[in-house]
């Protein structure tokens, strides 16, 4: 998928905020100030194939250009945008993700490991969206053999 295709549509709602078009096949979505936009860290924003990854002291990954320039250009049209990750559950954490996304070009980002009311989207490398009415899985589960 290009980086074209993965950028979202966004056009201003004055006063209220940004309509917002998250992929091409969905309808726009107000959002509003107060609301936010969470990206995972790592397997989202970050990759996880780099050396040391997954032992002591867990080296955060180069990023993946196309979710920058996700995040940049919700940034860029006055969206809230946090990194969303469990690395925050460790306050000490927090700083060196804040250095990442500063050294990425993402400027200064809240960094948490909750969510609130106001969250509205979450991009997750992990996640499996779920629909209602029933449970209807949206989004394509991937295996791997153990």
């Amino acid at each position: 998928m290009s980086a074209k295709h993965l950028l979202p549509e966004i056009k201003p709602a004055p006063p209220h905020g940004h309509w917002v078009r998250f992929l091409p096949h969905e309808e726009p979505v107000l959002v509003q100030k107060g609301h936010w936009i969470g990206f995972d860290l790592d397997g989202t924003l970050s990759r996880t194939d780099n050396p040391g990854h997954f032992e002591p002291p867990y080296p955060i990954g180069e990023p993946f250009a196309e979710m920058l320039a996700v995040v940049s250009a919700l940034k860029e049209a006055g969206v809230q945008v946090k990194i969303f990750t469990a690395r925050a559950c460790e306050p000490s954490n927090v700083p060196l993700v804040k250095a990442w996304a500063r050294k990425h070009g993402l400027g200064e980002l809240e960094v948490t490991h909750q969510k609130d009311y106001d969250l509205l989207r979450f991009y997750d490398d992990r996640a499996i969206q779920v629909s209602w009415p029933g449970t209807m899985i949206t989004a394509p589960v991937k295996s791997q053999r153990l």
